[in-house]
């Protein structure tokens, strides 16, 4: 799976959204509903019931909720969605941990995730604005961004895989204040990494 190539589409797919947050603005009305919308347009860009790393196995290479290590090798970090693909995972044992026994390779267990992975991965991370003033303050995207960076830089500094990563902000309104441009635009420097805005354009005056 060519995961650049995903982390366009699935750019594409964030506009489309919006779009349809535009047309039906009562769509959206928590974070989970976010996630789920998101989760649903996503799943048509993928094939699904692929062999995972254990062939008899199948799985998919859309997830929620998986955690990566921290520092100090804790399952620390969760974004909200994941892309691997189905053959960098088991649900069984370790991928990347074994031992030759009588030219037989015996994986190593799971750790207390019960499920390993790796190769390149998609990491996003989703917010939603709801208040009626509009997005104010940065501090919650500074550090879901931050989280994206610190998973990217641990992944690629122990392995030769690969992270790419979403921050795609949803705002009901289209008020936010210039702390938050300032924000978006120097946050986009990075080829792997966006921070991205979205709009459901709603205006409280004009009901």
């Amino acid at each position: 799976m060519n995961m650049r190539n995903k982390f366009e589409e699935i750019l594409g797919k964030l506009s489309e959204l919006e779009l349809d947050y535009q047309e039906n603005k009562g769509i959206i009305l928590t974070e989970y509903d976010l996630q789920c919308l998101l989760f649903y347009k996503l799943y048509d860009l993928f094939e699904h019931n692929q062999e995972t790393f254990d062939p008899h196995i199948k799985g998919s290479p859309l997830h929620s909720e998986i955690k990566f290590f921290d520092e100090n090798g804790k399952l620390y970090y969760q974004p909200d969605i994941t892309i691997i693909s189905p053959n960098n995972y088991s649900i069984i044992h370790s991928i990347a941990e074994f031992t030759i026994d009588d030219t037989k390779i015996k994986y190593k267990p799971t750790s207390s995730k019960e499920f390993e992975f790796g190769g390149d991965s998609i990491i996003i991370e989703l917010k939603f604005c709801r208040n009626r003033k509009g997005i104010i303050k940065v501090d919650s995207y500074k550090k879901d961004l931050e989280k994206i960076k610190k998973i990217k830089e641990l992944v690629e500094r122990n392995s030769h895989n690969k992270v790419y990563g979403i921050v795609a902000i949803f705002n009901k309104t289209d008020c936010k204040s210039t702390i938050f441009d300032d924000f978006i635009r120097t946050n986009n420097i990075l080829s792997d990494i966006k921070v991205q805005y979205y709009t459901g354009k709603f205006e409280y005056e004009n009901q």
